[in-house]
């Protein structure tokens, strides 16, 4: 219990939260304003230019969140990950906790855990502020279709941290772990090119959000959903099976 107490302590203590939180607020307050005022601000802009752009429909706000959320807030939450999952990064406070834990994995869930609870939270209050400010200035957003993209999301929040967990118990270096896990996380979607993994390519639940406001059944999504449960649960038994067999 002490080491999730930690792991709590060190995510609000650092303000790491905060920076997780605001950009998703950010792009969850801001997206649907542009979408609704968009034809304003580019007469504003044009010069002069005639500038047709469509009347914007509630599922465009919701879009325009995630399209800039799924890019610099998993960008942030990667970062804030990879600090607190290379567990050797710190060679000496490594060894200190080492000694006190039964397993490396003891060391690595709460970690985890608290670090996709705090991605999963921030894109959720990002996606309830961009439901809202799309309701008030376009028009109303199906509630399940809402909550099952926001599901789709945490999901996937899950699995790109499982991704960094695994990198770590690669390389000691958090900035390493860093690029190679965007590198990893950016490969994964040229799969979904093949008609046959689309559907179960975890980078599909990126856009879910956007893709179930515009009508998509959710039934498409149950199969990414399974294979990044499946994934993210490999990824750790990976990274603590790694992390074990390297000295600190």
């Amino acid at each position: 219990m002490t080491l999730w107490r930690m792991e709590w302590a060190r995510l609000f203590r650092t303000r790491r939260w905060i920076g997780l939180l605001a950009g998703y607020l950010f792009f969850g307050l801001l997206g649907p304003v542009i979408t609704r005022y968009q034809k304003e601000i580019f007469k504003s802009l044009g010069g002069g230019i005639k500038v047709i752009v469509p009347t914007p429909i509630p599922a465009d706000g919701i879009d325009s969140y995630v399209k800039n959320a799924s890019q610099i807030g998993l960008l942030v939450a990667v970062v804030i990950a990879a600090g607190a999952l290379a567990l050797d990064s710190k060679p000496e406070w490594s060894a200190f906790l080492r000694t006190r834990a039964r397993g490396v994995s003891q060391l690595l869930w709460p970690r985890f855990a608290a670090n996709a609870v705090a991605a999963s939270t921030a894109f959720l209050a990002g996606a309830l502020a961009a439901w809202y400010e799309t309701s008030l200035l376009i028009g109303g957003v199906p509630a399940f279709a809402m909550i099952a993209g926001i599901l789709c999301g945490a999901v996937y929040l899950a699995f790109a941290l499982g991704v960094v967990a695994l990198v770590t118990g690669l390389t000691r270096s958090a900035i390493g772990a860093i690029g190679l896990s965007l590198v990893a996380l950016l490969f994964l979607p040229l799969l979904g090119v093949l008609p046959a993994l689309e559907p179960w390519v975890p980078s599909k639940l990126v856009g879910a959000l956007g893709e179930l406001v515009r009508g998509a059944p959710a039934s498409d999504y149950v199969r990414a959903i399974a294979v990044s449960v499946a994934l993210t649960a490999a990824a750790l038994s990976g990274a603590s099976q790694l992390a074990s067999r390297r000295e600190p």
